[in-house]
């Protein structure tokens, strides 16, 4: 009875590390993908997106999730690593791709600089709260049990009077 204990426990951990990792990347993709749109805005380029590269940012979003996913049961120390292992490769890639860009930021108009900055702020927000909105989501799909929550009723953790 053990064994379908432990089984099933792992299969609900891995079905909440790959829907917290999904669910952050949808979520972070279309927050990307607007603040990638309101740049474009703002630089008075052409804000076309085609559904295949805007599918293709979500899935990157949720693929960068995984690390924040998968340590989001683990200790305090291990899961603040995983966090911030998605930020620093949500933001690298963030990074590269703001560089491709670069040439259009330097010759955009004095007067377009603070949203710009604004909008750059936003989209490093973002990327920080990348791996935090995963591992909560993750949490609360696998549930008390496997984030070490006590399940007791409240009446047995309240202190007496």
């Amino acid at each position: 009875m053990q064994e379908s204990g432990k089984w099933r426990r792992t299969v609900r951990l891995v079905a909440a590390v790959l829907g917290g990792a999904v669910i952050a990347g949808i979520v972070v993709g279309v927050v990307a993908r607007v603040l990638m749109r309101a740049i474009l805005l703002v630089l008075d380029m052409p804000t076309s997106f085609t559904v295949g590269g805007t599918v293709a940012i979500l899935v990157a979003f949720a693929v960068l999730a995984v690390p924040a996913a998968a340590t989001a049961t683990a200790r305090p120390a291990i899961r603040h690593a995983g966090r911030w292992a998605t930020a620093a490769v949500t933001g690298w890639g963030a990074a590269q791709n703001g560089i491709a860009d670069a040439k259009a930021l330097l010759l955009a108009d004095d007067s377009q600089l603070p949203l710009l900055g604004v909008l750059t702020v936003a989209f490093a927000a973002a990327v920080v709260a990348h791996g935090r909105l995963a591992q909560y989501v993750t949490g609360r799909l696998a549930g008390p049990a496997a984030t070490g929550a006590r399940t007791a009723p409240l009446a047995e953790t309240a202190p007496a009077s």
